[in-house]
């Protein structure tokens, strides 16, 4: 179980982070099951098995439901496969000097992360912290992939102050 406090990035992690590299963030095709019921995927993806993160979920989705107006289209299944291949591409990491281009990105940089994200695994998360040289990491516990509206309040409070320093 992660800490209390999502704030705190395990120190444990950032002994083994440079011995880990940037995979993870290939994705294999949704099974015929996940296509029929995009909203079971979505909550197995985007929150964690327990029954508070499956709990928020649950709440995201009446949040997403709760709005009538303004509402985004649906993604189509052409854009959603054209963003696979894309993060595919992008996913595709040199042998040497794998996060040299990070180095380079001066722009001051707010990394959030679930920690049990199991569609982009979260050393990636301690990596560009590492190697982004202004970089700060909030880290949430029993989070995955949706941390940010998971922990909505937590997150606001968090993004807001970064915004205003």
């Amino acid at each position: 179980m992660g800490p209390a406090n999502p704030f705190v990035a395990f120190s444990r992690w950032r002994r083994f982070r440079s011995h880990f590299g940037g995979e993870g963030l290939t994705f294999t095709e949704l099974s015929p099951e996940e296509q029929a019921d995009p909203v079971a995927f979505l909550l197995g993806a985007f929150f964690s098995p327990s029954e508070a993160s499956q709990g928020a979920g649950r709440e995201y989705m009446k949040r997403l439901e709760s709005r009538k107006e303004d509402r985004d289209r649906p993604v189509s299944r052409d854009s959603a496969v054209a963003q696979l291949a894309a993060i595919r591409e992008w996913g595709v990491v040199p042998a040497q000097d794998r996060y040299d281009m990070l180095s380079k990105i001066h722009q001051r940089t707010l990394i959030i992360q679930g920690n049990k994200d199991v569609v982009v695994i979260p050393i990636n998360a301690f990596l560009m912290e590492t190697h982004l040289p202004d970089a700060e990491l909030l880290m949430f516990p029993d989070a995955s992939h949706a941390s940010h509206s998971q922990y909505a309040g937590r997150f606001l409070d968090y993004a807001r102050r970064f915004l205003n320093e």
